[in-house]
């Protein structure tokens, strides 16, 4: 077993901002140590926005021996996201079939965007095959749409955590789904939960092997319940997403994965009271990539 992961001490500030979204949330990606060695670009890309009523949350690994798959996962974070704003902003929706339909629309609009920029660019599609990961929690339901590895963990309190969607596989050991397949939208693996949780991880595949008891695929305990401590009480974004990069590049966790690693944090805050003067509910849209590169596929693993 794993012993539990420790953060820097000082992460925890004196008093809780005041935050009218509902959810705190911490992204980072970092490069994987073969990639620095070989000096090769961040593959991983992710992006998120909270809301009052809503999180969104979109990562991507791309291929590491598809020569271009950084842009791939940059474009299809952008696009998905902007997908599942757009059709949310108008109504929630009220059934599982709905919500499957808002998110297989979203991985179609990461799709088109891939073959958008391989037209500008003239490359060929395969250039930038990545994969994808989206996540929506609201007050009532959690959705998660998949393609390829990576993994997505929630749960209502942090010693009741389950993982949502089991890593798809291949027909060979190393090999993944990317976006750029022909038969890509076919793979989508959609689940729908009607309950609420507090508490959110999406990562890529290079933590996986920290983060989950295998073979049983389950969460590992003492790797989440630090980091979703840590950020429940990380009220300054950027300064946390830096303290997440430096346990990203730990010497503890690079000892075990030389892959890219990327990580969505989510907690849920308590309802607060928000003054009526104010106007603003959403944040951003924060996006983020790693600085090196990852290598894998559906293209074989080195």
């Amino acid at each position: 077993m794993e012993p539990s992961l420790v953060l820097p001490s000082d992460l925890e500030p004196e008093a809780p901002a005041l935050n009218i979204s509902r959810w705190r949330v911490v992204g980072a990606a970092a490069a994987g140590t073969s990639h620095e060695r070989l000096d090769l670009p961040c593959q991983d890309a992710l992006a998120y926005q909270a809301g009052e009523h809503s999180l969104l949350v979109a990562l991507s690994d791309g291929a590491g021996t598809a020569e271009r798959s950084q842009y791939g996962a940059q474009t299809a974070v952008r696009a998905a996201l902007d997908s599942l704003t757009a059709a949310l902003d108008a109504s929630l929706p009220a059934e599982q079939a709905g919500w499957q339909d808002t998110l297989c629309a979203a991985f179609t609009a990461a799709r088109s965007a891939l073959e958008s920029l391989a037209e500008i660019e003239e490359q060929p599609l395969r250039a930038y095959a990545a994969t994808l990961i989206l996540a929506v929690a609201t007050a009532d339901r959690l959705a998660v749409a998949q393609l390829g590895d990576g993994a997505v963990v929630a749960g209502e309190s942090p010693d009741k955590l389950f993982l949502v969607n089991r890593a798809q596989r291949g027909e060979y050991a190393n090999e993944t789904y990317f976006l750029t397949q022909e038969d890509a939208l076919e793979q989508v693996q959609v689940s729908v939960y009607e309950k609420s949780v507090n508490l959110l991880a999406v990562m890529s595949d290079g933590l996986t092997r920290l983060a989950m008891q295998l073979p049983a695929q389950e969460p590992y305990l003492p790797f989440f319940q630090p980091l979703l401590a840590f950020a429940a009480h990380a009220d300054e974004e950027e300064q946390a997403a830096g303290h997440l990069v430096e346990f990203l590049t730990s010497e503890r966790v690079c000892d075990r994965t030389d892959d890219d690693k990327s990580l969505v944090l989510a907690v849920r805050l308590p309802d607060l009271e928000i003054e009526p003067e104010s106007e603003e509910t959403e944040s951003e849209p924060q996006t983020f990539t790693g600085g090196r590169r990852k290598r894998k596929g559906f293209h074989q693993k080195g």
